[in-house]
């Protein structure tokens, strides 16, 4: 790792190969440096993670006092160490940050990945008063488990007390004490980079339905929850972090391998989750044994769907038509069309599913977790889902 400064801004520099711009959030930046070790450590990538002037007790010009100036900072430092194709992910501040880069300069940006943004504005579903509450109740409301993560600063030094009280100010500098901007909201249409949502489903500082809100003001956007994660993925779960954003690096999955979501009659084994394609492509091995009806018709609103019958007959039923696919058939549905299948033959049948982009996969994951939960799986419990993937049922 190699540390060095950019006109205003500190940066730390590590690995090679694909390179991602790592944005912390109010916490400063010791918040993600054991993640920009790890993401380093993976094959093909290189990780620059700024300072945000006025943190961890480095100066802040007068100039810098916004979200928005922090975005051009770091557009401009793209510029000057002249990197492309870069994946920008930021947490908390550093997700609202993100999003205005992409907002005001996106030519050197291949995607990004907000974490846990804050930013805009939501009024059912606030961002918590940060700066109202004690650390042991930030703890409470930030991690899943927060006991590990409890700060007691009666042990800490005067140096690591001035350094938070810096990182409080200058936080509250940059976004304010509502950490919104009112604005941004109904800008976020006007991002046109490939973009994934990322959210701790037990963030109660930005709660999850936040991050949807998020997502679903950023043209397809993916928006995907992590399990068991507070406001701060890349400290609580890092490994699930990791996966969900990707990086680059070939991945082979052989036969006894991939995820096994459901089990009977129809058993989906995941083969491709979206981490290796940036979320642009899900596929899902689906064997469904004879006899077997399938989902009722439902239409999804925002993935393509494919189906490639690897072995056996599947009935596809689009409407009121039907059509026996065997063995080398592709069949390909769009947003907005209404479908089902089945195995009317005596052995089972096998068939590749895709989703382009990867939204649906998430899906058998959370029909999963009702099974797993004891959770009755009613048409209604269904439809409910499906809901969240923009998805349908059509009534028979």
């Amino acid at each position: 790792m190699t540390t060095y400064t950019v006109g205003s801004v500190t940066v730390t520099d590590r690995g090679e190969g694909r390179v991602f711009l790592l944005l912390h959030g109010g916490a400063g930046p010791q918040s993600v440096s054991a993640f920009a070790d790890r993401l380093a450590g993976t094959e093909r990538a290189r990780v620059i993670a700024p300072t945000h002037p006025g943190f961890d007790g480095t100066p802040r010009p007068e100039s810098l006092a916004t979200i928005r100036d922090l975005a051009t900072l770091y557009t401009d430092l793209l510029d000057r160490l002249d990197l492309r194709d870069v994946t920008v992910i930021g947490n908390s501040i550093g997700g609202w940050i993100t999003a205005e880069m992409a907002l005001a300069d996106s030519s050197r940006i291949e995607r990004i990945v907000l974490v846990d943004a804050v930013g805009i504005d939501v009024p059912e579903h606030p961002v918590v008063d940060f700066f109202a509450l004690p650390l042991d109740e930030i703890a409470d409301l930030g991690y899943h488990n927060p006991d590990p993560y409890r700060i007691d600063p009666s042990a800490m030094s005067e140096e690591q007390l001035a350094a938070m009280a810096g990182n409080r100010s200058a936080l509250a500098t940059y976004g304010g004490t509502s950490m919104t901007d009112p604005t941004l909201r109904g800008r976020l249409a006007g991002i046109t980079v490939p973009t994934l949502v990322l959210w701790g489903d037990s963030d109660r500082i930005v709660d999850p339905d936040f991050g949807r809100a998020y997502a679903a003001a950023i043209p397809g956007s993916s928006f995907l929850v992590l399990a068991d994660t507070g406001h701060v993925p890349q400290i609580e779960t890092p490994d699930a972090l990791l996966r969900a954003i990707g990086t680059g690096a070939v991945r082979v999955v052989g036969p006894q391998d991939g995820e096994t979501t459901l089990t009977s009659p129809i058993r989906m084994r995941i083969l491709e989750d979206g981490t290796t394609t940036g979320h642009r492509l899900g596929i899902g091995e689906i064997t469904i044994e004879p006899h077997t009806d399938g989902p009722l018709q439902h239409r999804h609103a925002q993935h393509d769907e494919g189906f490639y019958v690897v072995s056996g007959v599947v009935r596809f039923t689009v409407g009121e038509t039907s059509h026996d696919a065997t063995a080398g058939t592709l069949v390909m549905v769009p947003p907005g069309a209404p479908h089902t299948f089945a195995n009317p033959g005596g052995v089972p049948a096998v068939v590749l599913n895709t989703f382009t982009p990867d939204l649906y996969v998430n899906y058998f994951r959370d029909l999963r977790d009702m099974i797993e939960g004891g959770r009755p799986m009613t048409p209604d419990a269904v439809a409910g889902v499906m809901a969240r993937y923009a998805t349908e049922p059509i009534a028979p």
